[in-house]
């Protein structure tokens, strides 16, 4: 695999999360101000997103199961960002441009975009994800494709969040609020471009690892799925670090609770993002000398730690808190790389010992865990802000920032240290799995030839 290919991976990684982060950082901000919806439907419309993520989350693991019957002449996952780039950005702006009538139809309309929007999203992230394994047969160059990828990821974050509120004023038509109508604008903007960049990941790449003529009937892949214990084992412990991302969920809300600026969200934010770019640049470099088990482990305790400094520095200055958030940054970008490897390792493990690949299935775990992982850290941080007694026009008191800041660094601190638990009992052997692969895709490759 050549830096061309790698490159336009990743610019494909871009162009997706520019659209994913459009629809999780402003969708709501859009509903509430530009859809006309009273107080009650507002109340019904949270319930109505609440439901689809959670059939969103239920959902995956078919996709991947289903992904993974796929057989085309340009391999198994390289089609799925082809076909599904056009209605991925359709339904995009469908969701920020909810038509006129009733309340009820339009609630009807956005629960239904909603549901579609993130069924085809997940068809397209899970072959996106897969691909990392079947690219390049070579693990180092794997390790730098998925750390290329994670940084052009987090990249897409950043654009969207710096340019996305900004984009959408300069589209209303005047004036320094954003409307309904420069949302919709905007949406189409960044729903074109991102999904015209996601296309790269068909045009430019290859797969190298073959998928076996016949797919492997669905009831042997889900058991094969259930019986992959190392991955539930790393699933198990993301579950467990959910807390990593209260910052992220709350950061708004932090910034103006306990700094009294909402406008701090921005720095705090940059901070955070810088420091994960470092990390998904330098992690494949890093991995070289340990094997990913050790490297996790390491990562879990320098996360646990980053927050203890976090709760240390306080929030008297922003400058001090935006520095550690920095150092927490680090260990969060050099976490999602890791974690993906692993993934990855176990989809190869599979192959090692059976000669199928359920890359598809287990990738689908990740991205299951991701979405359960921002459900439970909302859920958690919506009730420390419930336990602390604030009212967004109510007076703050130190009580109720000292409250916040406690549970925001040291609930993650636990989740960090509980999520090395599950890492005692797995077993992929790192450093013996390219031969077990190379033995077992030679002698699959024998015998098609007799």
């Amino acid at each position: 695999m050549d830096t061309r290919e790698r490159l336009g991976f990743a610019v494909a990684g871009f162009g997706q999360n520019l659209i994913y982060n459009w629809v999780a950082l402003y969708l709501l901000a859009y509903l509430y101000d530009g859809a006309g919806l009273s107080t009650n439907g507002i109340a019904t419309l949270t319930v109505i997103l609440s439901a689809c993520k959670v059939w969103d989350a239920i959902s995956d693991l078919l996709v991947g199961l289903l992904v993974d019957r796929t057989r085309t002449r340009w391999g198994t996952f390289r089609i799925y960002p082809l076909i599904t780039a056009v209605p991925i950005a359709a339904l995009t702006a469908w969701l920020f441009h909810v038509p006129a009538g009733s309340e009820t139809r339009k609630l009807v309309v956005i629960g239904l975009a909603y549901v579609l929007w993130s069924v085809v999203f997940t068809t397209s992230d899970v072959p996106y994800w897969s691909l990392t394994n079947v690219i390049t047969t070579d693990d180092e160059s794997r390790s730098r494709l998925v750390g290329w990828a994670r940084t052009a990821a987090m990249l897409g974050l950043a654009v969207v969040t710096l340019v996305g509120a900004p984009l959408a004023v300069a589209l209303s038509g005047g004036g320094t609020k954003a409307t309904g109508t420069g949302w919709g604008r905007a949406t189409l903007v960044v729903a074109s471009i991102g999904m015209a960049l996601f296309t790269l990941a068909f045009f430019v790449t290859t797969e190298r690892v073959r998928h076996r003529p016949h797919p492997l009937p669905f009831r042997a892949a889900l058991r094969q799925f259930t019986a992959n214990r190392p991955l539930f084992l790393i699933l198990i412990s993301g579950v467990l670090c959910f807390g990593q991302l209260m910052i992220q969920v709350g950061g708004a809300v932090v910034a103006a609770v306990v700094f009294g600026d909402v406008r701090y969200f921005t720095v705090l934010g940059a901070a955070l993002i810088g420091g994960m770019l470092v990390a998904t640049l330098a992690t494949p470099r890093l991995l070289r000398h340990t094997t990913r088990r050790e490297f996790m482990r390491r990562i879990l305790i320098g996360l646990s730690l980053s927050y203890v400094l976090l709760y240390a520095v306080g929030y008297a200055s922003v400058a001090r808190v935006a520095a550690a958030i920095a150092v927490n940054g680090l260990f969060l970008g050099a976490y999602t790389v890791t974690q993906t490897m692993m993934i990855g390792d176990t989809a190869n493990y599979v192959e090692a010992l059976t000669g199928d690949r359920i890359d598809g299935a287990c990738f689908a775990g990740l991205t299951f865990v991701t979405k359960l992982n921002s459900a439970l850290a909302t859920m958690v941080f919506g009730l420390v802000v419930a336990w602390v007694g604030y009212q967004s026009d109510g007076f703050v008191t130190g009580s109720m920032r000292s409250g916040i800041w406690l549970a925001l660094t040291v609930l993650p601190a636990v989740s960090a240290l509980l999520g090395l638990l599950p890492l005692r009992w797995y077993a992929v052997p790192e450093r013996d799995l390219p031969a077990l692969l190379a033995a077992r895709r030679g002698s699959v490759d024998a015998v098609a030839v007799e």
